[in-house]
């Protein structure tokens, strides 16, 4: 074994997490590195280009062979939905080998539909980043390497309150906010538990569309421009809010939300209608 690459490698991952980076597929993928490099090129302590694109051509598809990942289209909740999910999911009963999520589920889905954090940012939020007495909470190193604060209201402020007294009987020394064990859970538990709240209160939900999680994200965009909408307000200049909120790179991805918003074009037709005479008739010809 090439001891040198491995503590090189060791020394890296430690480094990554030190920064905050959850790091978990690099971290796989940079072991596989190691593994291979030690089989094919035992003398390489230090990733050169000939290693590194042997490794790639092994285990990296060519482009033309893999097909394109579709996104998958957001989910648009209706406000009676949101309420049956949240009444569902407050009256979930506790099991035995999951302790303690009865109480953190409530909770992180709630973070999730008031702030729009992403599923990531919210079950891997830490006890140190959030400042429940001052309102706000901070995300460190999400999706890039940038954080952020977000501040939150009252409401949810004191609801988190009482789930923090809650839940510190049940994990007193606990890292995470949403703690699971001795870590935090996992992006899969999440889904799972959002599924069988979701088909607990919808039994016989057809809808097109799949709802997850992740949807309360898409909510809280379009639900923030409906109503800046709807309250007169220069839609033009709180998006850059929404931007920073949200964590988006570019004023794109926020923008992104327009094209699926159904309540946005009544309003948007108000707002537009006295300016139509301002543009000339076009003949068909």
């Amino acid at each position: 074994m090439n001891s040198i690459l491995h503590e090189n490698a060791d020394r890296f991952i430690r480094y990554k997490h030190s920064m905050g980076y959850s790091y978990v597929q690099g971290e796989y993928d940079l072991k596989r590195y190691v593994t291979y490099t030690d089989e094919h090129y035992p003398d390489v302590t230090v990733p050169g280009n000939e290693d590194i694109n042997s490794f790639l051509s092994i285990y990296v598809l060519p482009p033309k062979r893999t097909t394109k990942p579709e996104p998958e289209p957001p989910y648009f909740f209706l406000e009676s939905e949101i309420e049956a999910f949240f009444s569902e999911c407050d009256s979930m009963k506790a099991y035995p080998h999951l302790k303690g999520r009865e109480t953190v589920m409530p909770a992180l889905f709630r973070l999730l539909y008031c702030c729009g954090v992403r599923c990531g940012e919210a079950r891997t939020l830490k006890c140190t980043d959030v400042h429940l007495n001052e309102k706000y909470i901070d995300i460190r190193l999400s999706k890039g390497p940038k954080s952020r604060r977000l501040f939150i209201t009252d409401e949810l402020s004191e609801y988190l309150q009482n789930y923090e007294e809650k839940i510190r009987l049940i994990f007193p020394e606990r890292e995470y906010f949403f703690p699971y064990r001795e870590g935090c859970y996992g992006s899969g538990a999440i889904a799972s538990t959002f599924n069988r709240v979701w088909y607990a209160a919808f039994p016989d939900f057809v809808r097109n569309g799949r709802p997850r999680a992740y949807d309360f994200r898409h909510h809280f965009a379009y639900a923030n421009i409906n109503r800046w909408v709807a309250e007169g307000k220069d839609v033009n200049a709180m998006i850059p809010y929404l931007v920073r909120y949200m964590g988006h790179k570019t004023l794109d991805e926020t923008l992104y939300y327009f094209h699926f918003v159904p309540e946005f074009f009544p309003e948007y037709r108000k707002i537009s209608a006295p300016l139509e005479s301002i543009l000339p008739e076009v003949d068909d010809e």
